[in-house]
């Protein structure tokens, strides 16, 4: 109900339309049973689901959803650790239905895959107001970038 509400009142004071999950761009690694209810709850939202789990696709995700507990054991599974260090959020799939009905939506650290737990620790040290993927960037580079307007 919460974002019914802030879709029609950005309907009506911009004419532009967001949903939950916009700016979203979603890698997923879960059962094949729930890929797609996952999938289309998340592009009705707003969000990019890729194709696949491929190492390319972690320099331009925000989120990756794994739970390798409901994998079979032939079922390929993502870097999680790889995924992290490059700045991705690497989340347990529960967030997301969490983050539709809670509000505030809950804090994503809570919700960390445990084999990017120690990438999420040094992220957070940078401090408040600095996003995963530029915070990770930051880490990797070493250099600082000038931005350019």
């Amino acid at each position: 109900m919460r974002w019914r509400k802030k879709i029609h009142k950005g309907r009506q004071e911009t004419g532009v339309v967001e949903g939950a999950f916009s700016g979203w761009k979603v890698i997923l690694n879960v059962d094949q049973s729930k890929e797609a209810g996952f999938r289309r709850l998340l592009q009705s939202g707003g969000a990019k689901v890729f194709s696949g789990h491929s190492v390319s696709l972690f320099k331009e995700a925000t989120h990756l959803f794994a739970d390798f507990s409901k994998l079979k054991p032939d079922d390929t599974r993502v870097n999680v650790a790889e995924a992290a260090a490059q700045g991705v959020n690497c989340l347990k799939p529960e967030y997301i239905a969490d983050y539709l009905i809670q509000d505030p939506p809950p804090p994503m650290e809570s919700y960390c895959l445990p084999e990017a737990e120690s990438y999420l620790q040094k992220n957070t040290e940078l401090g408040p107001g600095v996003s995963q993927k530029r915070k990770a960037l930051g880490d990797m580079s070493g250099v600082k970038r000038s931005r350019i307007h």
